[in-house]
């Protein structure tokens, strides 16, 4: 992982019963996976777990390292990798609306989602094949 620059903030992906959870950013108005940059001296682990819970409230016990997303900006051309931390949970736990989130759900990929953010989207059904 090293490797790679620009080394960006990380995503958790967590199914559910089959299905995907998404939290409604309330800032950009659209439905997104709980992501977030790094604080300092944070590893890209411990940043997926906190983005989780902040985001969420949500509380795992592992979370296992997926890969990397890369992504490109499309105005400035830059390029940044996301890692993806994956788990499962077996329901959620009692969400508490924050500043930046006002809801969160699980999605089965197939009911009609508006404002989903478009990375996001691509991610998971191209995840779930």
């Amino acid at each position: 992982m090293d490797d790679y620059h620009r080394l960006a903030g990380s995503y958790a992906v967590i199914k559910c019963d089959d299905q995907y959870l998404l939290c409604y950013n309330t800032w950009r108005k659209q439905w997104e996976l709980p992501a977030g940059q790094r604080e300092e001296d944070e590893t890209p682990k411990e940043c997926a777990i906190r983005e989780l819970f902040e985001e969420t409230g949500q509380i795992v016990a592992e979370l296992e390292f997926k890969g990397l997303l890369k992504v490109k900006h499309l105005l400035s051309g830059e390029l940044k990798y996301n890692p993806v931390y994956f788990s499962t949970i077996e329901k959620l736990l009692p969400f508490q609306t924050n500043c930046e989130t006002s809801e969160i759900r699980l999605w089965d990929l197939r009911e009609p989602l508006s404002c989903i953010d478009e990375v996001d989207l691509k991610f998971l059904t191209t995840w779930s094949e």
